[in-house]
């Protein structure tokens, strides 16, 4: 990725936001969130959510992070978007709850269809190609996550 590199992050949970403070190093980024007070603490260099790592990067480096509500907005200009939305695990229907991570890939195409996304939150075996399919799309991968929580930071600098 070159610096001129626009990045959008759907989600700021302990994925999203860890990735989305890591890329800003470098890159313009700007995280999504559905949740108004989170968008406002990442906006006053504030975590939302407990890691050490993310509060000092926050707090003490220069990024290039801004939050926002708009979704949208967010991904008609990036180049790639990363997609780190909840996918809650049923254990009684064994069933992933993909229904975010689908409803991010529809919003990306509908405002950028060339735009890149990759897919950051957990999903089932063969997800990635069921969903190129359902929804008529070829821009989507999948790349894992490996994240502690309180870690997730220190996961991605020290892998």
């Amino acid at each position: 990725m070159n610096k001129d590199m626009k990045i959008a992050v759907a989600g700021t949970g302990y994925v999203g936001l860890s990735i989305a403070t890591l890329l800003s190093q470098h890159h313009q980024v700007t995280a999504v969130d559905v949740i108004p007070e989170k968008v406002d603490l990442i906006n006053r260099r504030k975590s939302p959510i407990q890691d050490e790592y993310i509060e000092k990067y926050l707090a003490e480096k220069e990024l290039n992070l801004t939050a926002t509500l708009d979704g949208a907005k967010a991904y008609a200009d990036a180049d790639f978007v990363i997609i780190a939305a909840p996918t809650n695990y049923d254990p009684v229907k064994n069933y992933f709850d993909t229904s975010h991570v689908e409803e991010v890939i529809e919003l990306v195409k509908e405002v950028n269809p060339h735009a890149i996304m990759v897919i950051k939150s957990t999903i089932p075996v063969g997800y990635t190609e069921s969903v190129r399919k359902k929804l008529g799309t070829k821009n989507v991968i999948f790349s894992p996550e490996f994240l502690r929580e309180s870690k997730a930071l220190y996961d991605n600098l020290y892998p």
